[in-house]
């Protein structure tokens, strides 16, 4: 077998977790510059901050997590003094030029992560600056490309993959990104760690091998499976991207997260029958739906069940038990059978991290993380101040798969800056 590739660092993953990581990683590192509302708002942090003329990723970590503040709020905070944005000038840190450390991402997809494979037409659940890397603001991207964007609004998912598709190019990094690559083994060899991968495009199997390894492969490794008869028949899809993808008239959802709330409402709009199949009780799915009132689609599908629409018949308490050939879905509530007709049964069941690949290492120890929304994962204990693992080291669990990282959108690029800065240190570059 041919000696594997070496690199310093692998990145698994190149979401919103290990996109930016990669940029930093690359020698675009943030420095303070404070700003009137910051001053305004984080008077002490100002204070604490403003002597440190080095890069912020010489701070000690753990010294600021002993201040009361994770790592990741502080940086959350730098770059989001307030809930809007003002200006690029209330962006509290900037940017400088310095020479990269030797790495490699690796994803399966494009850049962009799960977004790439979100509904058309789906809008965040977020203002779009949220979703924005410190190092170039949505503004600034909208500025560039010349595009006509309200950054304080929801962003639809096309915008948002255009930002992310464009930022390895922007920044330089093209040639350390590796997409199509699913990465199917990581185990320790030495001092090392060993990735084994499939080129999704061709078959062809890589080894590589790095002194760390950086994990943000995301929540939605392993999609959650139906486990019911039927389930692979051609009409039933686990992924909904736009009505258009379902002629016909009657379409079955089977979820009830926020995704198939989306579907169920555009599918309904769009004119199809649809029956919403869910497991939990109504009493959890109607919090969801007020407490979201903010967002205009979750205003329409709250009108769309007021107003008991013909076309919208939700299940709660119900499974599927078997889909036929013939297009009868078989349910199930309590212990009362019931049978329905659908032209499409769309699975929208989430998913759930991969673990499993990571082989031959001490037992790694995960903590459940739930938000109020249904929203959950199973995330890696790590030490707070450098999102290091605690059970083997070198190796950084990014985005929301390192504990304590918070099921928000903006927590998903939170561990770039104290993963970046523990191997740094660790490597005398800082």
């Amino acid at each position: 077998m041919s000696t594997p590739e070496h690199h310093k660092v692998i990145i698994v993953g190149g979401g919103p977790a290990g996109l930016p990581l990669a940029v930093v990683l690359g020698g675009h590192w943030p420095y303070y510059k404070g700003g009137d509302l910051f001053r305004s708002r984080y008077a002490q942090l100002d204070e604490y901050l403003s002597p440190h003329d080095d890069t912020l990723l010489s701070l000690d970590f753990q010294a600021v997590q002993e201040r009361g503040i994770s790592p990741a709020d502080l940086f959350r905070t730098l770059h989001h003094p307030g809930q809007k944005f003002r200006g690029i000038d209330e962006i509290s840190y900037t940017f400088r030029r310095h020479d990269p450390i030797e790495y490699l991402l690796l994803t399966r997809e494009n850049v962009g992560g799960l977004w790439n494979n979100v509904p058309k037409n789906l809008l965040t659940l977020s203002p779009g600056q949220w979703m924005e890397f410190g190092f170039y603001p949505l503004r600034q991207w909208a500025d560039e490309k010349g595009i006509d964007l309200e950054v304080n609004d929801l962003i639809i998912k096309h915008r948002l993959v255009e930002y992310y598709h464009s930022i390895p190019e922007r920044f330089g990094q093209t040639d350390r990104i590796k997409t199509f690559q699913n990465v199917t083994s990581i185990e320790p060899e030495g001092d090392y760690f060993s990735i084994r991968t499939e080129d999704l495009n061709t078959g062809a199997v890589n080894r590589y091998t790095s002194d760390y390894l950086v994990y943000a492969a995301g929540q939605r490794c392993i999609l959650r499976e139906l486990n019911a008869p039927g389930a692979d028949l051609p009409f039933v899809t686990n992924q909904y991207d736009k009505p258009e993808d379902y002629p016909g008239e009657r379409v079955v959802i089977v979820g009830g997260g926020r995704s198939a709330d989306w579907a169920a409402k555009e599918l309904h709009d769009a004119g199809k029958h649809v029956t919403y199949v869910q497991r939990q009780t109504e009493s959890r799915h109607v919090p969801l739906i007020q407490d979201s009132l903010h967002l205009p689609y979750y205003v329409r599908i709250a009108h769309i069940m007021k107003d008991r629409s013909p076309r919208f018949d939700v299940r709660y308490e119900t499974t599927v038990s078997e889909i036929c050939p013939d297009g009868t879905v078989h349910l199930k509530i309590a212990q009362e059978a019931s049978t329905i007709q659908a032209d499409h049964v769309i699975l929208e069941l989430g998913g759930t991290a991969d673990y499993s690949i990571l082989k031959g290492f001490p037992e790694i120890q995960l903590v459940d993380k739930h938000d109020p929304y249904r929203f959950q994962v199973r995330q890696m204990r790590v030490h707070p101040h450098s999102y290091e693992s605690v059970d083997v080291a070198n190796l950084y669990p990014g985005g929301y798969l390192a504990e304590g990282i918070g099921l928000v959108v903006y927590a998903m690029h939170g561990t770039t800056y104290p993963i970046a800065a523990s191997i740094l240190q660790k490597e005398g570059i800082l």
